[in-house]
């Protein structure tokens, strides 16, 4: 997917501008010939179905920042939920047939379970429940009814904006996210992950398509006594990296259920927390009040950077999927683009004996030409 970058001093009202492109029917016919889209229902009507939604989304983001942390996962939720519905409507040239959510929580009566996190989540109408179709619509296959019970923390441990709050407040828990350091060498890019030299196995074996993608995995020890792993990609090997908001680059390790390995990518277990949260606070205010007031765990710090970075996340994913472009929004004027050439401290001292050696030449034939003249004028 190629990269397009637009400068924009707020970058999220810039997403928005782009995304609400499409509420004008105009628009959204050019789209369709422009991506030959052969839209089956009339076109009149996708327009009204597309525009409605993105405008509507629009409405609930925006109200979303002004309200408290009671309501704001619920305008989130339904906001990402028409942003996906319209982005479904634009894409396909149909009009998503959704009967309902697709899946439904479950709070758990235990005294042990303290978190909100241990709220529990189940699927159902794999054809036409909101989720299925969306996850469709996003490359993702996965048909979640086929697995046991989910809990919140199945879903807030693969996303790599929560990572460092996630482990810090469940302690007993480790996120599936593996963050990555880049470095390009000589020998080409390499990559650093710390991850316990006891665990290494186990996570590298539950990232899909890891040993497809990469060469064996190298330990290193550090200065402080601990130790790291060094990841070389494999000449034809696929980019299996996701990238977070802050354009840091990380594994995704999956879940086990039913005895089977599952990824579910970050965007989608966004969504699923989204529809956690919302239904806690929308039908569950028992529960939701204490902790939106009286929370001591650390866990309303979680939830508070999860729609933080949801309601900047998602629409982007969005806009991405529907330009099939990685829209990237920065805040730097546009400069020339540098072509000098970056050497490293062995290309420049070659460099650098070549330049001497040249001009030791140079002034070797000066001097020769020197003398051969002095040696006519002294005849």
């Amino acid at each position: 997917m190629k990269t397009l970058t637009v400068f924009a001093e707020e970058p999220e009202e810039e997403l928005w501008r782009m995304l609400l492109q499409y509420s004008y029917e105009a628009n959204i016919r050019r789209y369709y010939t422009e991506n030959h889209v052969t839209p089956s229902d009339d076109v009149e009507e996708l327009a009204n179905c597309i525009s409605g939604a993105l405008l509507q989304a629009d409405e609930y983001y925006k109200a979303s920042k002004t309200v408290s942390l009671q309501v704001e996962p619920l305008l989130l939720y339904y906001g990402t939920t028409n942003l996906f519905y319209a982005m479904c409507a634009l894409m396909t040239g149909k009009i998503p047939s959704i009967e309902n959510h697709g899946m439904c929580i479950e709070l758990v009566e235990d005294s042990d379970k303290q978190f909100i996190a241990d709220t529990r989540l189940t699927f159902q109408n794999p054809s036409s429940g909101g989720i299925h179709v969306f996850a469709k619509q996003l490359g993702c296959g996965i048909n979640f009814c086929d697995y046991r019970t989910w809990d919140l923390f199945d879903f807030l441990d693969s996303i790599a904006e929560v990572k460092y709050d996630f482990e810090r407040c469940y302690t007993d828990r480790t996120s599936c996210v593996l963050p990555l350091q880049s470095f390009i060498t000589s020998e080409g890019v390499i990559e650093k992950a710390f991850v316990d030299e006891d665990k290494e196995e186990s996570t590298l074996n539950a990232i899909e398509g890891f040993s497809s993608a990469y060469l064996m995995p190298q330990r290193i020890p550090d200065h402080n006594g601990e130790s790291y792993i060094v990841l070389r990609r494999k000449p034809a090997g696929k980019d299996i990296r996701p990238a977070s908001l802050s354009g840091q680059s990380y594994l995704l390790a999956g879940h086990k259920k039913n005895g089977k390995p599952v990824t579910i990518p970050s965007e989608l277990s966004m969504y699923i927390a989204l529809f956690a949260l919302s239904s806690l606070c929308r039908y569950y205010p028992a529960k939701w009040n204490p902790f939106v007031t009286k929370d001591s765990t650390g866990e309303r710090l979680i939830v508070e950077k999860l729609l933080y970075y949801s309601r900047r996340t998602l629409p982007n994913i969005v806009l991405n999927r529907i330009q099939d472009q990685s829209v990237l929004f920065v805040s730097e004027r546009y400069e020339p683009e540098n072509r000098v050439q970056l050497v490293g401290e062995h290309e420049a001292k070659e460099l650098v004996d070549k330049e001497v050696r040249f001009e030791l030449k140079r002034q070797l034939i000066r001097n020769a030409s020197q003398s051969v003249r002095n040696g006519f004028n002294g005849r």
